[in-house]
């Protein structure tokens, strides 16, 4: 499966300096104040447009209260990734289980993708969620930090 690329941009050298000042003072990597920049200084026209579902709202799915507590954890990420993605990672989960999953993510996604699965992943294997709760709720990822878990 090939990963997700996004376009490289150039920006000005004082914007690049600037950028990497800003993340040294908050402690933060380039690619995600960059990230958090950008989406608070385009238009919510914008956000709506980028954060439409693709396909109908799915019923809210129903979590048991391990796995709620978990997916309280795992908490808002800011993105959505791929359906195909997350179904991909579910299946993996199930057959390699928390190491496999976590190969593949790193194997077969983008940065952004990359870094939030791999934190949901960890989160799920610290809580010691069985796989098969790990799948179901990698699977509704969208739904989760929607807020549709409920």
């Amino acid at each position: 499966m090939p990963s997700t690329r996004y376009t490289r941009i150039e920006i000005t050298p004082d914007a690049y300096r600037s950028l990497e000042a800003e993340a040294i003072l908050q402690g933060k990597t380039l690619k995600k104040l960059a990230s958090e920049m950008i989406l608070r200084g385009v238009s919510k026209k914008a956000l709506d447009f980028v954060q439409e579902p693709a396909e109908p709202a799915a019923p809210s799915i129903v979590l048991d209260e391990e796995t709620a507590r978990v997916a309280k954890k795992i908490g808002a990420t800011g993105i959505r990734i791929s359906d195909q993605t997350l179904q991909t990672v579910k299946k993996v989960i199930l057959a390699e289980g928390y190491q496999g999953a976590m190969l593949h993510v790193a194997q077969h996604t983008a940065s952004m993708e990359r870094d939030e699965l791999h934190r949901v992943l960890a989160i799920c294997r610290r809580y010691k969620l069985l796989p098969q709760a790990a799948a179901d709720l990698v699977e509704n990822l969208n739904q989760i930090e929607s807020g549709s878990w409920k």
